[in-house]
């Protein structure tokens, strides 16, 4: 192997080095674990001296109980409220205490003016072991505004450390007061929500009573809204049912105080409209008392068409047996539930069906031979719905009409043709063989006494449901 020149030149002078130096004869060489030294390195650079216990970082505030740390007050704009807080003394030196209130910078526009609240006594001098009790009076401002508003009442003036910039110190002895102002809305909406199912191509009305409970003129400019979300079908995003341009409302502008006014809604639902409307109108009430979301008439609408042709069921008749024919509308979910006997701003429509029967020797005469309304009624199960002064209230929900049709019977291929009307499903039930009486509900209109009270009878179809909506 070849060396440079300058190689060359230092390993020669390192060697006269060594042989000049005192004692380099007696050095000697010694093994060295690489891997030792590196590892010994890596520990003496993260080596850290031993932790010490911190002390209990209360041991440096005043020990106090603030009985109790927490108190809520409801109170109308205009009225006063008041608790009583008890701070007791368990450190081993007396305290003095000036309870003052400090606002939250929090919630916006919530926030607790101090000049509403009073505390007295003003100041406590409490001894080791004593107790001191101040009373927390809250006056509200008659214009202040529905919410719930906070604050802090601090009894000393210690707080925790931060070790960075905080929004509001963190005091030490403190109780959170909550104040929860509460006034019902000025205007009353007799109608708060409209659930109906609507057919394309019809017009529909709906009447809203509104009444001004308070002591001065409310205006009102009512305006459509929608909290529709988008729906998807095999197309994409498919529009709803029911834009603004198929209502029409009117309302007054104004009421006067005690009075009673009503808003008129008019849909016109297009032709060819099908689908769900999720919706509401903005009465647009000037009354400070409203939150968010409120002064409004929630609509929900399923729109459907009405099939050009009947629902046909073709079955066949083994023997001369009589038929009944049963038809039960759908149910008419409203939610929530009305009051009985106010349809909820909306028209009564009763359901029905034009029904005909076609034997082996042509149509045949369907008679009417029982008639049957039922429903679900609750006794207040909704307090909302009804005014707390009108005490104890039905309420309905799921009505449903029940028809039935009897026929002489025949052998041979019949045809059962249907179509509903004001309803968007139905069931059917076909018994061939003699009628047995049938079960009354609640409230039945008997049509034909003689019929409804045949002997037996044989099923040979199990009920179906049918949809109305192709």
């Amino acid at each position: 192997m070849k060396h440079s020149p300058a190689f060359l030149f230092i390993a020669a002078v390192l060697v006269c080095f060594l042989a000049v130096s005192p004692g380099a004869a007696d050095v000697q060489p010694v093994p060295v674990n690489v891997g030792q030294i590196s590892q010994s390195a890596a520990v003496s650079e993260i080596s850290l001296p031993p932790a010490t216990p911190s002390p209990d970082i209360m041991e440096n505030f005043t020990r106090l109980d603030i009985l109790p740390s927490y108190a809520q007050l409801s109170l109308k704009p205009g009225e006063s409220r008041e608790t009583t807080v008890t701070v007791r003394n368990r450190d081993t030196k007396s305290v003095t205490l000036t309870p003052v209130v400090r606002s939250l910078p929090i919630g916006t526009p919530f926030i607790v003016d101090r000049s509403w609240i009073t505390i007295t006594p003003a100041k406590a001098d409490v001894p080791v072991g004593e107790s001191a009790r101040f009373t927390v009076k809250a006056t509200v401002p008659a214009d202040t505004l529905r919410g719930s508003y906070n604050a802090l009442v601090v009894f000393t003036d210690e707080q925790l450390p931060a070790p960075y910039p905080v929004s509001y110190p963190g005091y030490i002895h403190q109780m959170n007061l909550g104040l929860n102002v509460v006034s019902p809305p000025v205007i009353q909406i007799g109608t708060p929500y409209i659930t109906d199912q609507l057919e394309s191509g019809k017009q529909y009305q709906y009447h809203v009573d509104l009444k001004n409970t308070g002591n001065s003129a409310i205006r009102l400019n009512p305006k459509m809204g929608s909290d529709m979300y988008p729906v998807y079908g095999p197309s994409g995003i498919q529009d709803p049912a029911l834009t603004d341009s198929a209502f029409s409302i009117h309302a007054p502008s104004s009421l006067p105080p005690g009075a009673t006014g009503t808003l008129d809604v008019t849909v016109l639902v297009p032709a060819a409209s099908s689908g769900y409307y999720n919706g509401y109108i903005d009465l647009g009430i000037d009354d400070p008392s409203l939150m968010e979301g409120e002064g409004r008439v929630m609509m929900n609408f399923a729109v459907w068409k009405q099939p050009p042709e009947p629902f046909v069921k073709t079955f066949t008749l083994d023997s001369s047996d009589p038929i009944a024919v049963e038809l039960t509308s759908g149910l008419s979910y409203t939610m929530p539930p009305v009051t009985s006997g106010m349809p909820a701003g909306m028209p009564l429509r009763i359901p029905g069906f034009e029904a005909s029967l076609t034997g082996p020797d042509g149509a045949v005469a369907l008679s009417p031979a029982l008639k049957i309304i039922r429903g679900s009624v609750n006794v207040g199960s909704d307090p909302a719905i009804a005014a707390p002064a009108q005490g104890g209230t039905y309420q309905e929900t799921n009505p449903q009409y029940v028809v039935t049709y009897t026929a002489a019977g025949k052998p041979g291929t019949w045809r059962l043709s249907v179509m509903p009307k004001n309803t968007q499903s139905f069931d059917y039930k076909i018994t061939l063989g003699a009628a047995e009486e049938p079960v009354r509900s609640a409230v039945t209109l008997p049509v034909n006494a003689a019929a409804a009270d045949a002997g037996n009878t044989t099923m040979v179809q199990a009920p179906a449901t049918v949809n109305a909506t192709p």
